[in-house]
């Protein structure tokens, strides 16, 4: 009889639930669907032939984290680029990319270790 009465006691003393979420959902936080800094690889073979801007969304497709921004100037002749890179680094391919453009174009690289993005992209002679 004494243990039946300690537990009707003991629910009596139980806290209330707390109060449900009212409202739309408005999400705070997106998700990052990047993939980690692990699965991406620091060294790597590169080969392409082609238009330089074309060359750094091939570059993009091997280094995910890459992010290429429109070109700057307007491009006067058609620049092909024919690079056959082998364990090379992300900025090592960028600067044989922009050494393949003989003076035509350059490319301009930034990296943000803090985001693990890198930004790249063209630039035309032209450009001011």
């Amino acid at each position: 009889m004494i243990p039946v009465a300690l537990i009707i006691a003991g629910c009596v003393n139980t806290p209330k639930p707390p109060p449900g979420v009212v409202g739309e959902y408005r999400p705070i936080n997106q998700p990052d669907f990047s993939p980690p800094s692990t699965l991406i690889p620091r060294v790597f073979d590169f080969k392409y032939k082609g238009d330089p801007e074309m060359a750094l969304f091939a570059l993009k497709e091997i280094q995910t984290q890459l992010m290429v921004m429109p070109p700057e100037g307007t491009k006067q002749s058609a620049n092909l680029v024919n690079v056959d890179l082998r364990q090379v680094t992300l900025d090592k391919a960028l600067y044989e990319l922009g050494k393949a453009g003989r003076g035509s174009f350059e490319i301009i690289y930034r990296n943000d270790p803090v985001n693990n993005r890198d930004f790249a992209y063209v630039r035309y002679p032209n450009a001011r």
